[in-house]
């Protein structure tokens, strides 16, 4: 565990560390963007920026003016074109975000708006409050904009939307993914499938280029509601991703099949839910046999896709020992390869009644993680630093890494996932890794302390401090949920309701259904359970 986090206190003043260590006189890990010792205890890091020279000033000042908000919108717009386009989703899809887009934005106000706006946000992600939400259904409940520049992109969203009107499946897009910067899950899943609905209705024969590309969009976004809604996502009439039993040919067509088949896990998953959960009961032998016939269908497809995603050039470049595919293919097949790997664990799993029916999966575990540095470093908008952006589009690494922090029991992997958790982009599609890493640290701290579990034994960092050791069945938690928890005190906390599989007296198997609160110091930010 050394080297995966420095522990201990120091009484050394960080020189070059962010902020926080400074003015608390501690020596920072000076890890980036945010450094660990911040991370694990809730607190804001960043880092002091170089100071401009005259001329850079000089230079930004004659290129960029902001005495209008004319000015200020083409800042805006040319920001959202250099820096957050390219980041937005991947160099797959940079043709959509810098060029589709750019040109509905020339005819349609209501793009140009939404795209100043996206820029903004981009440049200037809205805090994100330290008090809990714990449901989709809350997270609309945002806070004001604190700042001139904030209201300005606010402004921009607003005369967009006014200027929407029918154009909302063109528009759809662009929304979405600044409601998703603003932490709006709701309001974004809403306007998804208001899209959703207009685009079935569109006639076959009138669909253009525009329309296939945005639907190639929207059917992304849909995957990703599915996860967190429960909804289906794909409307019948629309087209759907290529089949992972036909041949594809591009790392495109690649996630796009992926993209599927995760649906269809989830839809899987759901049905299983019930047996899992269920203590022990006799379940309906017709319905059993239905779910393990849709398993098995389900693990041959993942099984196609992986053999034709193995035999794509980039992806045989990728294995070799000096890949000359660049950083960010590599990180886009690293996330689809983390991907592949953890459904494939939960489908072939979907049916067990024992936690301990991942243990034979360690091995594969250990493959998902080996992808996650590369999957990061796709990512980072400076290679040098591994800074990430605020958002990206995508699932990302987020869904691969809680699955493995929840299903794999060896202390060193699941701290590794973990620890790529806080590394990764703070928001991924309608994902949010860091919170999710704060209660992921309880569940571990809950499975590994047995019985008895102290508030500091929750936190982050303790838990990345400590060896750890493989709990037993009846210690592992296989359903959790999160909810708002008051102190007698009055004060607002964060309570995991967990269940556990324990046995009887009489040797029969129940399910044990506890709860507990997590620290007040947990940043407790807006989070989204797979």
């Amino acid at each position: 565990m050394s080297a995966l986090i420095r522990t201990g206190p120091s009484r050394l003043k960080s020189k070059t560390g962010c902020k926080t260590c400074k003015i608390r006189r501690v020596k920072c890990g000076e890890e980036k963007p945010h450094c660990l010792r911040c991370t694990s205890t809730g607190r804001w890091c960043d880092y002091a920026r170089p100071a401009a020279t005259r001329r850079d000033r000089v230079a930004v000042s004659r290129v960029l003016p902001t005495a209008s908000p004319e000015s200020r919108e083409r800042r805006a717009f040319e920001y959202y074109f250099f820096h957050a386009a390219p980041c937005l989703s991947d160099v797959l899809d940079l043709d959509f975000w810098r060029g589709t887009v750019l040109q509905m934005c020339r005819t349609e106000p209501a793009i140009w708006d939404a795209i100043a706006a996206l820029g903004t946000f981009y440049e200037q992600p809205p805090p994100i409050r330290r008090i809990a939400t714990y449901q989709v259904e809350d997270t609309n409940q945002l806070s004001r904009p604190g700042s001139g520049t904030h209201r300005e992109a606010f402004a921009w969203y607003s005369r967009s939307l006014k200027r929407l009107q029918r154009q909302i499946e063109r528009g759809a897009v662009s929304h979405a993914v600044a409601l998703m910067i603003q932490g709006n899950v709701k309001d974004a899943l809403r306007l998804y499938h208001q899209g959703m609905q207009l685009m079935e209705s569109i006639p076959e024969s009138l669909r253009s280029n525009i329309e296939a590309a945005i639907t190639s969009i929207l059917l992304r976004i849909g995957t990703i509601a599915v996860i967190i809604t429960r909804d289906t996502p794909f409307p019948a009439r629309l087209p759907r991703f290529p089949s992972a039993s036909k041949n594809f040919t591009s790392l495109s067509d690649a996630r796009s099949a992926l993209y599927t088949l995760v649906a269809e896990w989830k839809v899987l998953d759901e049905g299983c839910a019930a047996i899992r959960e269920a203590s022990y009961e006799p379940a309906n032998q017709d319905s059993i046999a239905r779910l393990q016939q849709n398993r098995d269908a389900l693990e041959h497809s993942l099984f196609m896709w992986n053999c034709q995603f193995s035999r794509l050039p980039e992806v045989i470049d990728y294995n070799t020992p000096t890949p000359k595919t660049s950083r960010n293919h590599q990180g886009i097949i690293a996330v689809l390869s983390m991907t592949y790997h953890s459904i494939l664990i939960l489908t072939q799993t979907a049916l067990s009644t024992s936690e301990s029916s991942y243990d034979a999966y360690e091995s594969t575990f250990t493959k998902l993680i080996s992808h996650a540095a590369r999957a990061l470093a796709g990512t980072a908008t400076q290679a040098d630093t591994g800074t990430q952006p605020p958002f990206i589009f995508d699932m990302g690494t987020a869904m691969s890494l809680f699955i493995t922090v929840m299903k794999c029991r060896s202390p060193f992997i699941r701290r590794q996932a973990l620890y790529y958790l806080l590394q990764a982009p703070p928001l991924q599609g309608m994902h949010f890794p860091h919170s999710a890493a704060d209660f992921l640290a309880a569940v571990v701290a809950v499975e590994e302390g047995g019985a008895v579990c102290e508030e500091k034994d929750l936190m982050l960092g303790n838990v990345l401090a400590r060896p750890g050791r493989v709990p037993v069945e009846s210690e592992r938690i296989f359903s959790l949920s999160l909810h708002p928890w008051r102190t007698h005190q009055g004060e607002m906390r964060t309570a995991l309701r967990y269940a556990r599989r324990v046995t009887t007296v009489d040797g029969g198997i129940e399910v044990d259904h506890r709860t507990v609160v997590l620290p007040a110091r947990s940043p407790h930010r807006r989070l989204t359970i797979l």
